[in-house]
C-alpha cells in the first residue's frame, strides 16, 4: 500500500473549505516528505484506490470512494487538510480508512 498515512500534530485554526482548492505551486517539505496539494492528494487517492480494489489483485472492496474529511486549517501560513479512502477487506470484510495530509501555500488574493 502506498498511500500516505500521515499523522502530524499541528495547532489547528478552522478556515472554510474554499481554501483548498486555492493553492499556489508552493509545498510544504518536511524531512524528505513533500506534502501534494489538494487536487494532488485526490488525485492520489484514486490512483491507490484503483490499484486497492481491482477485482484481480486488490485486497479491498470499494467503499466509499475518496472524500475530504474533517475542516480545512491553517498552520503558520499553510492551508492544508485531509483526504480519506473507506474501503472494506475481501477476506474478513473489515472496514478500513486511509487517511492522507495534504498541505500547500494558499494562493495570495
Amino acid at each position: 500500500m502506498r498511500l500516505s498515512i500521515v499523522a502530524a500534530a499541528l495547532c489547528l485554526t478552522a478556515t472554510n473549505a474554499t481554501a483548498a482548492t486555492q493553492c499556489s505551486a508552493e509545498r510544504y517539505v518536511f524531512g524528505n516528505h513533500n506534502f501534494p496539494s489538494h487536487e494532488e492528494a485526490l488525485v492520489q487517492c484514486q490512483r491507490e484506490e484503483a490499484e486497492m480494489t481491482n477485482a484481480e489483485t486488490g485486497t479491498y472492496e470499494r467503499a466509499g470512494g475518496c472524500h475530504d474529511i474533517g475542516e480545512t486549517s491553517q498552520h503558520e501560513g499553510w492551508t492544508y487538510g485531509r483526504v480519506a479512502l473507506d474501503v472494506v477487506a475481501r477476506d474478513s470484510g473489515d472496514p478500513y480508512t486511509f487517511e492522507g495530509l495534504w498541505m500547500c501555500k494558499p494562493v495570495a488574493e
